[in-house]
């Protein structure tokens, strides 16, 4: 028995003459398969996680941008100057990106500046320990200006040229402590600190720390016996002829050698540098205020067993986003107090500032001593067969072979070069090493000179 055809709709008599293909009509829906439940689930959870996290992003930044705008509508007279800030970053532990912390600030920190318009300078350390050296380098220039030892940039500017506003020292120092110091990351922080302990308390001379450094290297590996019998022989005939050539009419006078030369008139000497007096190299007791200091939290992750946390952070990007806004923000505010270096129930210590960050640093950071000791017995074994043949090269014992023609050799004097570069890169990262895996270093020359800015309370906004 055939049971009868279902009767259709008035919709299916409708659409039969469109030229739709009956077999669409007749089609019944059905659910996908369990894969393709799965796979669409699973992309559009994330998709909706991914565009959330965005759209709270966007409200986040916009919320504190329209905050600080109004300081940007403040009109600015001509020869004045606008704020600005100093940004220092360094070179995050284990990561061979040394601009990580300065991309940073620029992503979750730079918008609210430019926002409020406040001018910034970025000094970065691309080495371990460079920040340090940066700013201890910079606070020993300092001294000698005001020693009166050097003249500033902004002197010798003005001595070209006529520059125009108040450039003198002391309107130079109300814009830079008008201004403010961030710090991006714990890691900066701490060579920031030691830049300024040893700004303050080491001498303020100048000094060529490379030439001093190359002369404490031994030369064991550099001795070379033929030097003494090759070089002996040319003394002592030119010290026997010495008298004879000085006696010979066709030698110059004293004075053409001593003073002056008949082709080119009066040599140059070089300038004789006086004796800095010994009362003017003392460091101060005290350090003067400084520019107040931004705290910016940086946690980095780096490694295969942090990707999980790569991943939570790529789907919670307004986390960082709303940390970036409120140190930015408290910064554009100006709301400072006295910095600490010890708990209290009022004020926290700010030397343990994003200490849960150093958590998430690779484990290999502790063997960057080790590792740079096995770099130099590797290098050291290399080099003597290095300078043996470039000595055969070149006392002519043998002829060079035909790979050391198409690709010649480096030369004793190439070899030290390179010899005193790699010493001067370990010594750096072995002194940043201790840098950064101590403490954030406090001096009692810092009492009563630092401050840290913090976010704002009602009062201080509605001063504002």
């Amino acid at each position: 028995m055939t049971t009868p055809p279902s009767e259709k709709g008035g919709l299916h008599a409708a659409l039969k003459y469109t030229g739709i293909p009956p077999s669409w009509l007749e089609k019944r829906p059905k659910l996908p398969s369990r894969n393709w439940l799965i796979f669409m689930s699973v992309v559009g959870s994330l998709t909706a996680l991914y565009v959330d996290d965005r759209r709270k992003c966007k409200q986040i930044r916009n919320e504190y941008i329209e905050k600080v705008q109004h300081l940007a509508e403040v009109p600015v007279f001509h020869k004045d100057w606008t704020r600005k800030v100093t940004v220092y970053s360094c070179r995050y532990p284990e990561d061979h990106d040394h601009e990580r912390s300065m991309k940073y600030f620029k992503k979750y920190v730079k918008p609210i500046f430019v926002a409020a318009a406040v001018d910034y300078d970025i000094i970065n350390g691309n080495q371990y320990g460079a920040l340090a050296s940066k700013v201890s380098d910079d606070i020993k220039k300092k001294r000698r200006e005001i020693a009166g030892l050097e003249k500033s940039r902004d002197q010798l500017l003005h001595e070209l040229q006529p520059q125009t506003g108040d450039r003198s020292p002391a309107a130079r120092r109300r814009r830079e402590l008008g201004g403010g110091a961030v710090i991006i990351g714990r890691h900066s922080l701490k060579e920031y600190m030691e830049g300024l302990r040893r700004g303050w308390s080491e001498s303020m001379l100048k000094r060529d720390a490379e030439e001093e450094f190359a002369n404490t290297l031994p030369d064991d590996v550099f001795d070379d016996p033929l030097a003494s019998t090759v070089t002996e022989a040319p003394m002592e005939g030119l010290d026997s002829t010495s008298s004879s050539s000085s006696s010979s009419p066709l030698s110059p006078p004293v004075d053409v050698v001593r003073n002056r030369s008949p082709l080119f008139g009066q040599i140059r000497q070089p300038p004789v540098r006086r004796p800095t007096p010994a009362s003017l190299d003392v460091p101060p007791a005290m350090m003067p205020l400084q520019a107040p200091i931004g705290l910016v939290p940086f946690t980095n992750h780096i490694g295969f067993k942090q990707v999980p946390y790569m991943i939570y952070d790529f789907f919670t990007e307004r986390y960082r986003v709303l940390s970036g806004c409120q140190a930015a923000y408290a910064i554009v505010m100006e709301n400072k107090r006295p910095m600490t270096h010890i708990d209290s129930m009022v004020t926290p210590n700010d030397l343990d500032f994003d200490r849960q960050s150093e958590r998430y640093i690779k484990s290999s950071w502790n063997k960057l001593p080790k590792r740079t000791e096995t770099a130099k017995t590797d290098y050291y074994k290399e080099l003597k067969d290095k300078v043996k043949v470039a000595r055969e090269l070149a006392y002519g014992e043998r002829e060079p072979t035909r790979a050391e023609r198409s690709n010649p050799p480096m030369t004793e004097v190439e070899l030290r070069g390179q010899r005193l570069k790699k010493e001067l890169k370990w010594k750096d990262d072995l002194e940043g090493w201790e840098v950064l895996s101590g403490e954030v270093v406090w001096d009692d020359k810092f009492e009563g000179a630092l401050e840290v800015f913090v976010a704002p309370t009602h009062s201080s906004q509605e001063e504002h």
